[in-house]
């Protein structure tokens, strides 16, 4: 790689105290734009988040663009000619010339950005240090010369800094900080995927498909920024985790709805396993039958449950109590009832 000279390596400085800078994905990435006009000259600059998911690209900065650009840049169609050039895989920093496809083979280029006088520009994907592609940063120029050498070097050092600028999982790693005793966790998906977090390994009841992630999954994030419940650990009789469940920010490209983590977590009150069963039934206004069929006990013993479990939370009533340990997250809920018997620890 070409060496950078001393203006390049300031502005280089530049961009990484910008990508260093607290706040949110679009924040930083307006921040951005001065100095990506100063790396090359062009009259157009794009930086979009890349959302898995559903193979879009979300425009976080977007500037100089016409109205018919824009439209054309907010489109599925810049997603698939954004793979099409190659900006899916880590390569050189690309000019036009330089594009894997011929211009004229990319609808969003030979429709909208070249009638409208764009004639060259520099462009990369963004990979994180750790090789995730969180999007693509695009300068566009009237100026048919292309880049130079030493701007495609300063593009090629300035990338993992622009992508850890815009990185997603920055946010959501800042949110699972706020629960300092967590043993494992993940990031949950739209669809119920999960994600690693940083310095935070999984587990397996926190796989796609486990009854853990398929409750948390089912909750409407809206209903509360923080959830807290227990969950008995998977192939154990007495260990539980407390799972606590925060709400992650909707911020572009929006595909990770939310942050699953498990921390230890004792018995509270002397309640027993069948007991914060109950009260998980309780919480969720299950009826007596129900709860006795579920747990397979008879009514008397059910009933020597519930007046165990407000004798131990010193409440008045069932309801109290059952409002007591929703506050407190002392509850299983009940999709987790055969979670300890169904999936391996």
């Amino acid at each position: 790689m070409v060496p950078l000279s001393a203006a390049g390596a300031s502005l280089l400085d530049e961009i990484v105290e910008i990508a260093l800078m607290p706040g949110g994905p679009a924040e930083r990435a307006r921040a951005l734009l001065e100095p990506l006009r100063r790396i090359t000259p062009c009259d157009a600059v794009l930086i979009t988040a890349f959302d898995p998911e559903l193979k879009t690209q979300t425009p976080l900065l977007k500037d100089g663009y016409s109205d018919a650009m824009s439209r054309a840049l907010d489109g599925p169609r810049f997603a698939e000619d954004a793979e099409a050039a190659g900006l899916h895989s880590p390569r050189p920093h690309l000019r036009v010339m330089d594009l894997s496809a011929p211009p004229e083979a990319l609808p969003t280029w030979s429709q909208h950005l070249y009638p409208a006088g764009i004639r060259e520009g520099l462009r990369t994907g963004l990979f994180t240090r750790d090789g995730r592609y969180v999007g693509v940063v695009n300068t566009c120029s009237a100026d048919p010369r292309p880049a130079t050498e030493e701007a495609r070097a300063l593009l090629g050092h300035a990338g993992p800094w622009i992508a850890h600028a815009i990185d997603p999982l920055r946010t959501v790693n800042a949110i699972a900080a706020l629960v300092s005793d967590a043993v494992a966790g993940v990031a949950l998906t739209r669809t119920g995927n999960t994600v690693s977090l940083t310095g935070l390994p999984g587990h397996p009841i926190l796989v796609p498909g486990s009854s853990l992630i398929m409750a948390a999954a089912a909750r409407v994030p809206t209903e509360n920024p923080l959830t807290t419940f227990l969950c008995p650990a998977a192939g154990s009789e007495t260990e539980l985790f407390r799972v606590s469940i925060l709400t992650c920010p909707p911020e572009p490209p929006g595909y990770l709805r939310q942050v699953v983590l498990l921390s230890p977590a004792p018995y509270p009150y002397g309640l027993t396993r069948d007991q914060l069963r109950v009260l998980g039934m309780l919480v969720e206004g299950w009826p007596p039958a129900r709860m006795a069929a579920a747990l397979k006990i008879d009514h008397l013993v059910l009933a020597d449950h519930i007046d165990d479990i407000v004798t131990k939370l010193r409440a008045t009533s069932y309801h109290l109590a059952a409002a007591r340990a929703l506050r407190r997250g002392f509850y299983i809920p009940a999709a987790l009832l055969s979670a300890a018997t169904s999936e391996r620890g």
